[in-house]
């Protein structure tokens, strides 16, 4: 059985500001800073942020930088998107364990806890030249994942009551490290110096603020009196792993092969067998009625759906607008003449390329900021909190239908017009304005369906769902463009007939269009979810009823 250790005083006064919560802590909250200045609760709010949002700040500078890093790493082939979907792998499948010791030991020590790997990895990319400890580092950093997750349980356990939406909001979009920073730390890093300046700058972001947390931040009084479940832990990580080995590589191995499929076999088996332990263990990861519930259930499921959507979107924009058509063609000529022992002009002649890549903007990293990734993030530093703010209000569910519906528009639009970088900023800017919404509202439904025990293991199943989705959408995007490569073809020749080879990490317009189409179908779903839950109908209250 679960027992809560209240390490508080007893209440002594209503609350003054009139939320219905006292103004000091209850039998089940811990070390909450009613009462405390304005100066104190702000300076924990933000350096928990600022902590925290490590996390989108490596997802942003090292996902804009996918295109520069695979050219290091041609033994990667079309397999560059695992840098990306590792991050899924192993955060989802380490997300749960980690939220839940959050609610055993602490949360405050197990965000210290996390920033560990990721330290490790963030010098192991920046040092390795192999592809495959390359991955290994990216694996260590995906352990922070959970970070977001435990710290927003943190701000539920440490912030007045009516504060903690808006604090939610705001720890969803940040204070604009990763949103305005590092789109133009990423491109000016690159530029003149070179990717792996992105990682050592990673670390020594890290190495500051771990100090800085470690006095300024104080540990919630609040920790759940239960052993954690190992078997339930092994058998929910297993089986996420599992199953995203198999959508990653079924493209490349084939969908249908054994091999391939027994991966996917396999991982589902241990989740239904996660699902069946945690109804008969004493101490469950997560009370399975919570998951059964619909308000858990469905929040949870459009995670998992809307996280396609973000995966794919900040993966595909970056990307495409890297690619240079002009550098793309050359090389290619440059190659095939080196390899022939002829003229480059001679072997000009000879070649025939297939397929449109007019969406090639050929812009550097710091380009990329300046004319797009910036500007995009912007807009969701203020909805982010003003949405949690709304929702004081209004209820979660109806700024919930509004962002999810403008970022399934968002796609649709991406699919249809994606040849100028003029469109792709304006698309970006509306999709960023639904962005801030979505996490605040996300984070916040958690926040009020689940009891404040739970808290750490409720944000993580909702992190692990959204790392899930991410690496999800980021692998049937890679299984789509893997069927759309960019080609050339030699002209035949009297002995010598025509040849056609794949153009390695370059995919054609059809590729992108169809991927984006596939992203607003996964919109469709999470709308229509949306629309018909009944959680957040009523205004949001910080969890008081839990």
């Amino acid at each position: 059985m679960t027992e809560t250790i209240d390490s508080s005083p007893p209440p002594e006064k209503p609350d003054p500001h009139g939320t219905g919560t006292t103004a000091t802590a209850t039998a089940t909250d811990s070390g909450r800073l009613e009462g405390a200045s304005k100066l104190r609760i702000f300076s924990v709010l933000g350096v928990i942020v600022l902590f925290s949002e490590v996390v989108p700040l490596q997802y942003t500078m090292i996902g804009t930088a996918v295109q520069k890093i695979g050219l290091d790493f041609p033994s990667a082939g079309n397999n560059i998107g695992w840098m990306i979907i590792i991050l899924g792998l192993v955060g989802g499948a380490t997300t749960p364990i980690i939220g839940k010791l959050a609610d055993l030991y602490g949360k405050r020590l197990i965000l210290l806890a996390c920033s560990i790997p990721f330290l490790a990895g963030s010098v192991l990319c920046a040092l390795t030249h192999s592809w495959a400890m390359f991955l290994v580092g990216r694996a260590l950093q995906a352990v922070a994942f959970a970070m977001a997750a435990v710290a927003a349980g943190l701000i539920r356990d440490l912030m007045p009551r009516r504060m903690v939406p808006m604090a939610i909001g705001v720890i969803a979009t940040g204070f604009g490290v990763s949103a305005l920073t590092a789109p133009l730390l990423s491109g000016w890093l690159t530029d003149h110096w070179s990717w792996r300046s992105l990682f050592w700058f990673l670390m020594v972001y890290m190495l500051v603020l771990i100090p800085i947390f470690w006095l300024v931040v104080p540990e919630s009084k609040l920790k759940t009196r239960q052993k954690l479940d190992w078997l339930g832990s092994l058998l929910i990580g297993g089986g996420v792993a599992l199953a995203l080995i198999y959508l990653s590589n079924g493209q490349q191995w084939g969908w249908g092969r054994p091999s391939a499929w027994s991966y996917l076999v396999v991982g589902v088996v241990l989740l239904v067998a996660f699902y069946l332990w945690e109804q008969r263990a004493a101490d469950p990861i997560m009370d399975p009625k919570l998951l059964r519930a619909p308000r858990v259930a469905i929040v949870l499921a459009i995670g998992l759906f809307s996280n396609m959507i973000i995966g794919v979107q900040f993966y595909a924009v970056s990307y495409m607008a890297q690619i240079d058509e002009k550098v793309v063609k050359e090389g290619t000529i440059a190659g095939f003449a080196e390899k022939a022992g002829i003229p480059v002009d001679a072997m000009r002649q000879g070649l025939i390329f297939h397929g449109d890549i007019g969406y090639a903007l050929g812009f550097s990293l710091m380009a990329l900021a300046v004319h797009l990734t910036t500007w995009q993030s912007i807009p969701g530093m203020f909805t982010g909190p003003a949405a949690g703010q709304w929702a004081t209000k209004v209820g979660l569910r109806r700024p919930y239908i509004v962002c999810l519906a403008v970022m399934t528009l968002s796609m649709a639009l991406y699919a249809l017009f994606h040849g100028s970088w003029g469109v792709l900023l304006i698309i970006g800017i509306v999709y960023g304005l639904a962005f801030g919404v979505y996490y605040a509202c996300a984070n916040n439904l958690v926040i009020e369906a689940v009891p404040q025990e739970q808290q750490g293991i409720g944000a993580s199943m909702l992190a692990l769902t959204q790392s899930f989705g991410s690496a999800v959408g980021t692998a049937i995007l890679t299984a789509i463009l893997s069927a759309h490569t960019y080609q050339v073809s030699t002209v035949a020749q009297p002995g010598a007939p025509a040849q056609t080879f794949d153009i390695p990490q370059v995919y054609t317009d059809d590729g992108w269009t169809i991927g984006f189409w596939a992203v607003a179908a996964a919109g469709v779903v999470c709308v229509l979810l949306a629309v018909v839950m009944k959680a957040g109908r009523t205004p949001a209250t910080g969890g008081t009823l839990h």
